[in-house]
């Protein structure tokens, strides 16, 4: 089919899904932020704390796709939602190299089903979202389908102890440097599976913890691809957290993180321990700052290696209509380079979205990965000590033509900048697209 009369064809479509279409609240818009810590009930407010990088949000599709820390129960009090998008987009370099770069219109349909299941103690979500992607010049297959399963389940036992449970399930085929993984690789499609659980306990009015489990999985469809990038990673964390001050919390807590490779031998065990503060400076800005040191046992080295560990939260509201929340980390995080155990990684994250007014809305969302790979993290006699810088930007905004029906623009950039130069490209994508929800 033509790629014009298939922009047509579900434009139609479009149109008929959102005659009645959805509040710009709509429960599709998640953050890419990675899923957070909350102070344990019953303490003083706090600033988020931030799990490891390493298990800090799911692969996923597009900067459009939602992740992992949306709380559906709090964006819709209806039992159902249903929302479909779509988009026109110019893609510079759809295959993400750094050579003979081949651009393509692209033609985005997007419907999702959310289900909303509120009880006494306990909110229930569900969501499954459909994924189309036409490519008009790409050689070969030009559709990509992609498929995605959330669920999340909180309770609260009583106002001191909650426990919380999602898990994302999904097949996509595109990379995105805006997830904060530790590794921006991506090669044709892959199943992605991310659960995370966490239990806040206040055991007193002046003592807290909060204990935080997660599980990544990733499958590529291509075999040469799926030996050395098959992985399972198992992230424990737990806090311990003293109030010492109306507005300050004091923070002890330790990290440990294990990757393996099913078909290859390059995975590593990561112990860290840290100590911080939180400080709630405002009602509307809170501040969380840790440092602590990590040991590392490489699977490729019977040594092991020590490096710092630090992390710092921003979390601000300002005023009625915006917010602005920002995160940095030092830590070791996973890698796709296949001669390395994993890289130790600085990664600054931003995020701001602002309504102009009722019916206009803007987004910045930022991150920056500045990587070292050392010869403690490298298999002795493959490649030499590199530096690498992966940026991803996504910007943009939405008009809200009523409260179901809207428009939507935006920019996204993705670039990988290594001494490595193989690994090198840039991508640039610009959309135009329409979106409802019922």
């Amino acid at each position: 089919m033509p790629r014009r009369s298939l922009s047509l064809s579900l434009l139609v479509f479009t149109l008929f899904v959102g005659n009645g279409l959805s509040p710009a609240q709509d429960s599709e818009s998640a953050s890419s932020q990675a899923p957070v810590v909350e102070g344990a009930p019953g303490l003083p407010p706090t600033a988020s704390v931030p799990v490891p990088v390493t298990t800090a949000s799911p692969l996923s599709s597009s900067a459009s796709a939602p992740h992992l820390g949306v709380t559906d129960a709090a964006n819709t009090p209806k039992y159902f939602t249903i929302t479909a998008s779509l988009r026109e987009e110019y893609d510079d370099n759809i295959y993400t190299t750094r050579d003979n770069k081949k651009s393509s219109f692209v033609t985005e349909f997007s419907p999702s089903f959310l289900f909303n299941v509120p009880m006494q103690d306990s909110t229930f979500s569900a969501r499954y979202t459909f994924g189309l992607d036409y490519y008009e010049s790409r050689s070969g297959n030009q559709i990509d389908y992609t498929h995605e399963a959330l669920v999340h389940y909180t309770h609260n036992f009583s106002d001191r102890f909650t426990f919380d449970a999602r898990d994302q399930f999904g097949y996509y085929t595109e990379p995105d440097l805006l997830q904060a993984v530790g590794t921006p690789f991506q090669n044709g499609g892959y199943i992605a599976n991310t659960a995370i659980f966490q239990f806040n306990a206040q055991w007193t009015p002046l003592f807290g913890t909060a204990t935080t489990y997660s599980n990544i999985a990733v499958f590529y469809q291509d075999g040469d691809v799926a030996q050395f990038q098959n992985s399972d990673e198992n992230t424990l964390a737990q806090d311990f957290r003293f109030a010492f001050a109306p507005k300050f919390n004091f923070i002890a807590g330790g990290i440990f993180d294990d990757i393996s490779y099913f078909d290859n031998s390059r995975g590593y065990t990561n112990y860290t321990l840290d100590f911080g503060v939180d400080w709630q400076a405002l009602p509307s800005l809170s501040l969380g700052a840790r440092v602590g040191a990590s040991l590392t046992e490489s699977d490729l080295a019977s040594s092991s290696s020590l490096s710092p560990y630090a992390a710092l939260t921003l979390d601000w509201q300002l005023g009625k209509r915006s917010k602005l929340t920002f995160s940095y980390t030092h830590d070791i995080v996973p890698t796709d380079e296949v001669d390395a155990v994993g890289q130790e990684a600085d990664r600054f994250s931003i995020r701001f979205a602002y309504d102009i007014t009722p019916r206009i809305t803007v987004h910045l969302e930022g991150i920056e990965t500045y990587s070292d790979y050392t010869s403690e993290l490298i298999e002795p006699g493959t490649v030499p000590e590199f530096h690498e810088s992966d940026v991803g930007v996504d910007f943009g905004f939405e008009y809200h033509l009523n409260s179901n029906f809207g428009f939507e623009a935006g920019y996204l950039l993705s670039d990988v900048s290594s001494e490595l130069g193989e690994r090198d490209y840039t991508r640039n994508q610009i959309y135009v697209g329409i979106r409802g929800t019922y």
